[in-house]
């Protein structure tokens, strides 16, 4: 009897920590994919920037200019000319550039102010860099980040790590891979009633010229 109680219980935490896992994962929203699939076409402006042009010898400076340039124009496609839409989803943009773009902000405290989701649209990168960096504050705070398949619309919880309580500056860098055709949510929760974290993140995109070249073979 003891046995089973005990399995049962096992169980029941097991189910409730998967659910507590699987709702970490926040930020995304239905305009995201509905424009993807409006414009990964090679018929669309910013899709055919991003599936025709096929780099040769010589020309990868000139393919990542041009998903840079597509990955521009794809996120002014989501965030600014469907402001109505998106405004729903609640979650701050975050643009992927061939050079690295930078945010500021301040969590206030836990309850209050204290979660900001950053939350990018569609990738046509292959890789994407993002770092998180401690400028000032005391409080525990929490990064969660998740990706988003445009295709399959699976959810996949990428990796966690936190800043501990205390004083300090300090970093924490995520290397994204395989992420083209997903979005990726940032997500930064202070655990703290009265402390806040200041901090900066940094994003930046990152081609594959062979999978790339693939890509635009694959859709002439």
């Amino acid at each position: 009897m003891k046995t089973t109680r005990s399995t049962i219980c096992l169980m029941t935490a097991f189910v409730f920590c998967l659910g507590t896992y699987a709702q970490t994962c926040t930020g995304f929203g239905s305009v995201i994919k509905q424009k993807w699939e409006e414009s990964y076409k090679v018929s669309h402006a910013i899709g055919g920037i991003a599936l025709t042009f096929i780099p040769v010898v010589g020309q990868d400076a000139q393919a990542v200019n041009a998903i840079s340039q597509a990955s521009a124009q794809f996120h002014d496609f989501v965030f600014n000319q469907n402001r109505q839409s998106w405004a729903t989803v609640g979650a701050r943009e975050l643009p992927v550039l061939k050079t690295k773009t930078k945010q500021y902000g301040t969590l206030r405290k836990a309850g209050v102010g204290g979660v900001r989701v950053f939350t990018t649209a569609g990738m046509f990168w292959d890789r994407v860099e993002i770092e998180i960096e401690k400028k000032d504050g005391r409080a525990e705070t929490d990064i969660i980040v998740c990706t988003w398949d445009m295709a399959s619309g699976a959810k996949n919880n990428y990796a966690e790590k936190t800043f501990p309580n205390g004083p300090g500056k300090g970093k924490r860098k995520f290397n994204i891979l395989n992420v083209h055709g997903k979005s990726i949510s940032i997500k930064l929760r202070n655990r703290s009633a009265v402390n806040t974290f200041k901090y900066r993140i940094t994003s930046q995109g990152f081609l594959n010229i062979n999978k790339q070249r693939q890509r635009g073979l694959a859709n002439q």
